[in-house]
């Protein structure tokens, strides 16, 4: 058994897809609408392969509820990247709100880097890079 993907439901696709594709490097690898009122679109890491689907409901759809508060829904994504300051200060320079400050930490022998911030439906996306402690 694998984990083949997870979804998101969004309040703004356009926004969203920006967000993930433009913030965090993610790749656009579907879309399609397999009931009425529904909006599917499926985005890739391409160094993992792992995949978020994004999803939009219109009022009229089966599938919609209305929203009840910013990100309650999903805990968090994280995403381990290269430079965790660097693309932490990126999205928030673009606007990203943010969730936790970005701080550093040590773990057997590892620095880590790490902060949050919310993606356009309130979701906490993480940002982790680790590098070997010089000792």
């Amino acid at each position: 058994m694998g984990l083949a993907y997870t979804s998101i439901r969004v309040k703004d696709m356009g926004k969203s897809v920006r967000f993930y594709t433009r913030g965090m490097g993610l790749k656009v690898v579907g879309k399609r609408s397999p009931i009425p009122g529904e909006e599917i679109v499926s985005l890739e890491d391409k160094s993992t392969k792992q995949r978020i689907n994004l999803m939009w409901y219109s009022r009229g759809c089966r599938m919609y509820a209305p929203w009840k508060q910013d990100g309650v829904e999903l805990d968090h994504l994280m995403f381990v990247v290269k430079d965790a300051k660097r693309q932490y200060k990126a999205l928030v320079s673009a606007g990203a709100p943010v969730a936790m400050e970005l701080h550093d930490f040590e773990r057997e022998g590892t620095k880590i880097s790490m902060g949050f911030v919310k993606d356009p439906n309130g979701i906490w996306v993480g940002l982790r890079s680790e590098s070997k402690s010089r000792g």
